[in-house]
């Protein structure tokens, strides 16, 4: 199914395993992600996807995006919201769908909040692809930890925000990054400049 995703908008995403990609409002930030994970989960192998929001609303209305588009795959949420999909904050729980999703050869998406990420970490799964939203929301003190995790342990991990944080002091955690690459989008309603600052290429 075709989404209007430009080829431009996911080029780097497949080159690098860990950036963050800074788009305006409105861009297709959402639209990325989707589009990336349909291409993993063109993938024999089970695949684990984690999108990570700043709200419980904003995860539910993200999981209804992306299933729009995504057949063919388990869903769980990380939060104390409720929805028609099976919700946790046990990670004994989210084990257990990693697990059946294995043995069942399906994907598995996990919608989660930065407020509960760290009951996805501390259930030890292996995370493939983490999408972290809004990501100027990670470098808080209280989510720095699991954000810090992920980054360093999902095999994949993108930051999307349209509002960088950066810090100027070593005592404080910030968005930024050691190398960078520009990149520049071109979309049917607009020519729009973001940066892909890379740690890593796979």
């Amino acid at each position: 199914r075709d989404i209007g995703v430009t080829g431009v908008q996911t080029c780097a995403l497949p080159i690098y395993s860990l950036g963050q990609s800074i788009q305006p409002t409105g861009s297709g930030k959402t639209i990325c992600m989707i589009a990336d994970t349909l291409r993993l989960f063109e993938s024999n192998v089970p695949q684990t996807v984690v999108v990570v929001a700043p709200r419980i609303g904003l995860a539910i209305q993200l999981c209804s995006e992306f299933m729009e588009h995504v057949i063919d795959a388990n869903v769980l949420h990380v939060h104390s919201g409720k929805n028609h999909y099976e919700n946790t904050t046990n990670p004994n729980v989210i084990v257990a769908h990693s697990t059946e999703s294995k043995k069942q050869n399906r994907h598995l998406l996990i919608f989660t909040t930065y407020n509960s990420l760290h009951k996805v970490e501390e259930s030890g799964i292996d995370v493939d692809t983490i999408y972290f939203d809004e990501a100027h929301h990670s470098v808080k003190k209280s989510f720095f930890g699991p954000t810090k995790f992920f980054s360093q342990n999902a095999k994949r991990c993108y930051f999307f925000t349209a509002t960088p944080k950066h810090s100027h002091t070593a005592s404080k955690p910030g968005m930024n990054w050691s190398d960078r690459k520009s990149t520049r989008l071109n979309s049917s309603h607009a020519n729009i400049s973001y940066a892909v600052f890379c740690l890593k290429k796979k």
